[in-house]
């Protein structure tokens, strides 16, 4: 069933991630119950040419996968550079003053509440 529901989402959907995420503990599984593999007949051969198709898929989506983890450590990493100008740059004196009326009146409502 979830993979008919694969099939038919369209491949840039947000849940794309998701998948590939989760995939990992279903192939562990699978492999944990699939049967001992036996030598390689001709009969066989269209299910070699499916299982190498397979593989190609695989990984194509571990590049998809891969590209959006750098997309993804990339944007953390700036934001992490914006929060340290923001914090290192010394505030304005109304930035100064709005601060400390902030934390006056934390304090009296502390003080209120006691």
């Amino acid at each position: 069933m979830a993979e008919a529901a694969r099939r038919f989402q369209p491949a840039g959907s947000p849940d794309l991630v998701r998948r590939m995420i989760a995939r990992p503990v279903r192939l562990a599984h699978q492999s944990r119950t699939r049967l001992p593999e036996r030598e390689a007949t001709p009969v066989q051969a269209p299910a070699m040419a499916r299982a190498e198709a397979a593989i190609a898929r695989l990984e194509a989506e571990l590049g998809v996968m891969k590209a959006v983890v750098r997309v993804q450590r990339q944007e953390i990493e700036s934001l992490r550079a914006q929060r340290r100008l923001l914090t290192e740059s010394s505030p304005d004196d109304d930035v100064r003053a709005t601060r400390e009326r902030w934390a006056d009146l934390v304090d009296s409502l502390l003080i209120r509440a006691r």
